[in-house]
């Protein structure tokens, strides 16, 4: 009984929290290798990534991550809504804060 307590109590905890529309990106690295890498077999066991293996890996692509692709794409769309929602840009203050959309 005491789980379906701790739901109960989950439950009303965030009916009092407030919703926010906020969308993110997460990802885990680890479990990225792991889903493009094929899934080890018993019969090809050389064929996998130990988890040290998979964390360098990991740690190697955090160090290199080029998120500059993603800011380009999202100065990209804050423009496009610009011209599509008819804001008043006649002054171009919007490109002013939009440094990645030139590069």
């Amino acid at each position: 009984m005491r789980w379906l307590e701790s739901i109960k109590l989950t439950t009303m905890m965030r009916l009092n929290m407030p919703v926010y529309r906020d969308y993110e990106i997460r990802i885990n690295l680890n479990e990225l290798i792991e889903k493009r890498i094929p899934c080890c077999d018993l019969l090809h066991p050389d064929h996998c990534f130990s988890a040290d293996q998979i964390s360098q890996i990991a740690h190697d692509i955090n160090m290199d991550l080029d998120l500059h692709p993603v800011y380009h794409q999202i100065d990209e769309h804050i423009m496009r809504y610009v011209q599509a929602a008819g804001i008043d840009n006649s002054e171009h203050w919007v490109e002013k804060k939009l440094p990645d959309l030139n590069e």
